[in-house]
């Protein structure tokens, strides 16, 4: 039995013999008054918050939050009634026989007191997540001008240090949420496919990270003018080397550690890359 907003619908086939008899012994147990009020008729389980009978099959009026929304559970202890997700949606028929049978197995979760109220974990953590100042990369290119068909070396002025954040949450759970980086991604800004690296990959000077340019760089004019203009980029002066730090967010409230996704903060620098051309002189030729 799902509980609804007046106005929303739940019916459950009479044909369908198990969920009837889960309905049923819910039904006539004492506590389903607390689930909002049921009434069973000839096509069906209707129920509703103030028990009455329900018309129509439709979600609220715009801008009407439905006063529960996502049937969500605490680790699969208990449940309980939650605006955000995740959760099983109360809105979604294909949901009702999954919320009826977790009601049903579960008891519902009960905070410590009213002004305790039951808080999801996942979407606390991700707002700690989010609220961490996650640095972008400080780096550097050595040699400072490229040159072309020799490597360019890339290395992190400081690994970045990750974050830690431990609070309780209203309902007695310890919360612990963790940011680290992952992987560094590096566009060279030449075309080539990015390059995925490590973190300790990327320390030290001159670092063992490296790239090799096919064309040099230059100004528009000459590209259109010099006779060396075919030989560079067709249309950039500077190589945009763009580094990304992957920051890896997870958390726990006691038993195994959830991945909550990744926050990538990136830094640009343009990168000028030259020629160097050997110039063979007559006295060199001879002893």
């Amino acid at each position: 039995m799902v509980p609804r907003p007046v106005g929303a619908r739940l019916a459950v086939p009479l044909a369908a013999i198990p969920v009837l008899l889960i309905l049923q012994a819910a039904i006539s147990a004492p506590s389903s008054a607390a689930l909002g009020g049921c009434i069973s008729t000839s096509d069906g389980i209707q129920c509703s918050f103030s028990g009455t009978i329900a018309s129509g099959a439709r979600r609220p009026a715009p801008g009407r939050q439905p006063p529960l929304r996502f049937l969500a559970t605490d680790g699969g202890s208990c449940w309980y009634w939650s605006r955000n997700p995740p959760g099983l949606d109360s809105w979604n028929p294909a949901d009702d026989q999954a919320i009826i049978m977790t009601r049903r197995r579960l008891p519902e979760c009960r905070a410590r007191s009213a002004r305790a109220p039951i808080v999801n974990p996942s979407s606390r953590a991700w707002q700690v997540f989010r609220s961490f100042p996650l640095d972008r990369p400080a780096f550097a290119l050595s040699p400072e001008v490229g040159i072309t068909r020799l490597p360019t070396r890339f290395h992190l002025d400081a690994l970045p240090r990750g974050f830690v954040h431990r609070e309780t949450l209203p309902d007695g759970r310890r919360l612990v949420v963790t940011a680290r980086v992952a992987t560094i991604r590096i566009d060279w800004g030449d075309g080539s496919p990015p390059e995925v690296i490590t973190p300790t990959a990327a320390v030290g000077d001159p670092g063992a990270v490296e790239h090799a340019y096919a064309r040099k760089t230059c100004p528009a004019e000459y590209r259109r003018r010099h006779l060396d203009g075919p030989k560079c980029h067709p249309s950039l002066d500077r190589y945009p080397v763009a580094v990304t730090l992957v920051w890896t967010g997870r958390y726990t409230t006691g038993r195994s550690w959830v991945r909550l996704g990744d926050i990538d903060r990136t830094r640009v620098v343009v990168h000028d890359v030259d020629e160097v051309l050997g110039i063979l002189h007559a006295s060199s030729l001879h002893p």
